[in-house]
């Protein structure tokens, strides 16, 4: 992966997640319908905490994109991130507690870490 490709990687993972954040603050039903997902969460402090939290990872993912070499952490801790979110959606979704559409979302974020997996060996 050459050294264009990982900024522009990460720059589009930045872009990506400022839009789902902003989508999930200004109105998440309506980012929840688009994709069916259900049922659509009672909490509206949670949501928007989260979506502050994907906006702020968006920030990091900006500034790795800026110098990667030199945001390896911010790099392992969007593959952290990412992980995790996939790997809750994947529960929520075996449990029942949430319809299978939220893996269309959570896929994107699995696709997001293998790159940066593949990006990190690259800078290695």
């Amino acid at each position: 992966m050459s050294a264009k490709a990982i900024r522009i990687l990460f720059l589009s993972a930045a872009i990506f997640n400022w839009l789902v954040g902003l989508a999930l603050l200004f109105d998440a039903a309506l980012l929840f319908e688009l994709f069916r997902v259900t049922p659509l969460p009672t909490e509206p402090l949670f949501v928007q905490l989260f979506a502050w939290l994907v906006i702020v990872f968006g920030v990091g993912y900006f500034w790795a994109s800026r110098d990667p070499a030199g945001n390896i952490p911010i790099i392992q801790l969007g593959i952290l991130g990412k992980c995790s979110v996939f790997l809750v959606c994947l529960a929520g979704t075996a449990m029942g507690s949430v319809s299978w559409q939220m893996m269309i979302l959570a896929s994107a974020d699995l696709l997001y870490a293998l790159l940066f997996w593949r990006s990190l060996q690259a800078l290695r």
